[in-house]
């Protein structure tokens, strides 16, 4: 049996903000590190329920689980890309992610791009390969 990965007591996260079909509003937050091994997230909007906040809330618990036993984030997300289900369409206020199938597509697909470097998922040119054009 693999070792949980300790995080530390104090930990730095980055937040995305997004909206998606501009009416559903997710908060993705990432601890800030370079395998990051915690992620949350909190749903807005008028259709959410409590049912369905619970289970986003056991989806991110269980993915933070996962990676703190030493899951491949680049395995994590790749099982949630491409999941298609409501709320999809069109994303707003994300610098790489113009589009999902699902908010577990947007979450894999969050992940992939920013830290895995698959830029083959982003709709626009991710930072990293922005850096060495003029």
């Amino acid at each position: 049996m693999s070792t949980r990965l300790a995080l530390p007591a104090r930990r730095n996260h980055i937040t995305q903000k997004v909206k998606i079909a501009g009416s559903r509003t997710p908060y993705l937050s990432v601890n800030d590190d370079e395998q990051p091994a915690e992620i949350s997230l909190r749903v807005k909007g008028a259709d959410r329920s409590s049912e369905l906040i619970g289970l986003y809330d056991v989806i991110v618990r269980l993915m933070g689980l996962a990676l703190q036993y030493g899951a491949p984030l680049e395995k994590v997300g790749d099982l949630l890309a491409n999941a298609k289900f409501a709320p999809c369409g069109p994303v707003s206020e994300h610098d790489h992610l113009k589009q999902c199938s699902s908010l577990p597509d947007l979450i894999g697909r969050h992940l992939l791009v920013e830290y895995c470097g698959r830029d083959e998922l982003a709709h626009v040119l991710a930072r990293h390969e922005q850096k060495g054009t003029a």
